[in-house]
């Protein structure tokens, strides 16, 4: 008797944790929910701060990017439909200027005690009429940036099916079981989230740079940049760029329908600025076609 009591109270306790384990959103794994708190600001002094200027350009003539053909499966019960056409998200958006847009630039080796405190606004993934885009403050791209131990907010505009998958710095995948019911996620570790559909919307691709400082900024349209208020000392300025060439992407075995989508990597330019007390430095980077891998 006493035997069967314990094995009882043992299905008992399993059977709880089953329950507890049902909730909607997965719980964060032991440890990872309280990062390490990092002081920023702490030393930063505005009369010494300077900046850093510059400009993103194009050299020679601008690559032909296709778009994508979203083909469907046309059944006896499902008929054929017009084909959605996608833009590659990665495609790069060059002005007549030859100016390049939406390019990254950030700082490496920011002390955050130095730092001039956080001031970006919170960052919102959201899914709308099959596509990603990034929201921050009034900004809607495909890139954010969001201070390490801060909580991103994720949420689907729309009726159908998705689902949000996330690699690099962070790996989860998370649906969307009703549309405008946001979900959310603590980011804690440095570095490139990759974004992308894990409902198999190929095309849809979005990246935060996850850090413990905010010198991060895109180019405007026109290629031009701008941080403000950076402490004085010798740093790495990076151009950060995605590649919009294919590496390789999976088929369903029975529709031969398109179901994933890996691009080729990135590419990185970066260059070494010295920055005096008050002082400006103006950075030029010069991309070319030539510079991002087939």
């Amino acid at each position: 008797m006493q035997w069967r009591e314990t094995v009882d109270a043992r299905l008992l306790a399993v059977g709880m944790v089953l329950i507890i384990g049902c909730g909607t959103e997965a719980p964060e794994p032991p440890g990872l929910s309280q990062p390490a708190p990092v002081e920023i600001g702490k030393r930063f002094n505005s009369a010494t701060a300077g900046t850093v200027r510059g400009r993103v350009h194009w050299v020679g003539p601008a690559p032909d990017v296709a778009a994508f053909e979203i083909r469907s499966l046309v059944t006896e019960w499902s008929p054929a439909h017009p084909r959605l056409i996608r833009d590659n998200p990665h495609a790069p958006q060059i002005d007549p200027a030859a100016g390049v847009g939406g390019a990254v630039i950030y700082l490496r080796g920011v002390d955050p005690q130095l730092s001039r405190p956080w001031h970006l606004p919170p960052v919102t993934v959201e899914h709308h009429d099959r596509q990603l885009s990034v929201v921050q403050g009034g900004d809607r791209s495909h890139v954010g940036f969001v201070r390490r131990g801060d909580s991103i907010t994720m949420t689907c505009r729309e009726k159908a099916f998705n689902a949000l998958h996330a690699s690099g710095a962070a790996f989860f995948t998370l649906t969307f079981p009703d549309a405008d019911q946001p979900l959310r996620r603590v980011l804690n570790s440095r570095g490139v989230v990759a974004l992308s559909s894990g409902a198999g919307y190929y095309w849809m691709r979005g990246h935060l740079f996850v850090d413990d400082h905010p010198y991060y900024v895109r180019a405007d349209p026109q290629g031009r940049f701008e941080l403000r208020q950076v402490p004085p000392g010798r740093y790495w300025i990076v151009c950060w760029m995605p590649n919009w060439h294919k590496l390789r992407q999976d088929r369903d075995p029975e529709s031969s329908l398109v179901t994933r989508l890996e691009f080729q990597p990135v590419l990185q330019q970066q260059q070494v600025i010295v920055i005096d007390a008050g002082g400006a430095v103006h950075v030029e980077f010069a991309i070319q076609e030539s510079m991002f891998a087939r």
